[in-house]
């Protein structure tokens, strides 16, 4: 084994071991009483493992796509191959971004005008980039990922265009730090268990989804979080609006 290889298995370790660290993290601040000592420690935990995660997705889809290169499996020979280390490395993106979101304006909040950072632009610009790019290879390299690709590269698009709205007018909605804290705490959340449905399932119970049912894994957290965020912050939007303490 070279010296490559054993640093790209290392740094895999590190990602599925820190993922499942953050998996039970993200569980916590959910059931515990918001803005309490355990919802504080607990989210942080979550924070530190989804900077990790994502980090090291990026690289190792960088990694897979020049070991394809140095092995000679060019893109026309196995599209499905490269579709997926981009939508791994697009998915590490767009849930980076999402968590860096979601602790900026908690950070910021009795000061939103400061949330506007040439980074924190960049990373909204990032999403959307990354998104248009995972679009138009899944029409132009047309594969078997395809429909993945194109049912869930649209979720950058929205998590950066959702970013500049808030920094470009951060006071537009009362509490508005508050639902974009919570919606993009959520959206990370559903990243980490897409990850873990299509990969940590499968490993764990050797099952096997054949034809359409292959993509249920890839689109059921999606399918069940974003509802649950509408709800939530609906829930919430309701109550702040009845004149309860504006204190999360």
């Amino acid at each position: 084994m070279n010296i490559g290889s054993l640093l790209f298995d290392i740094l895999i370790l590190v990602h599925v071991a820190t993922g499942f660290v953050g998996l039970a993290a993200f569980w916590v601040p959910v059931f515990a009483r918001k803005g309490g000592r355990t919802h504080v420690r607990a989210g942080r935990v979550f924070v530190y493992c989804a900077y990790v995660v994502t980090l090291s997705a990026v690289t190792a889809a960088a990694g897979r796509i020049v070991s394809y290169q140095v092995q000679g499996i060019r893109l026309a020979d196995d599209p499905a191959l490269y579709g997926i280390s981009l939508f791994l490395g697009y998915l590490g993106l767009v849930t980076f971004a999402t968590v860096r979101q979601a602790m900026r304006v908690l950070s910021t909040r009795r000061a939103p005008e400061t949330l506007r950072t040439p980074v924190h632009e960049a990373l909204a610009w990032g999403s959307i980039g990354s998104s248009v790019a995972l679009i138009a290879f899944a029409f132009s390299v047309w594969s078997d990922v395809s429909p993945i690709l194109l049912g869930l590269s649209p979720i950058g698009l929205f998590t950066g265009r959702n970013m500049l709205r808030l920094m470009r007018n951060p006071r537009a909605e009362r509490m508005g730090w508050f639902y974009s804290h919570l919606g993009s705490t959520l959206g990370g959340g559903i990243a980490f268990h897409t990850a873990f449905a299509v990969f940590g399932v499968q490993r764990l119970w050797a099952y096997d989804l054949a034809g359409p049912l292959a993509v249920v894994p890839w689109i059921l957290p999606t399918v069940i979080g974003l509802p649950t965020i509408a709800i939530w912050t609906r829930h919430y939007r309701r109550r702040f609006n009845r004149g309860a303490p504006a204190r999360a």
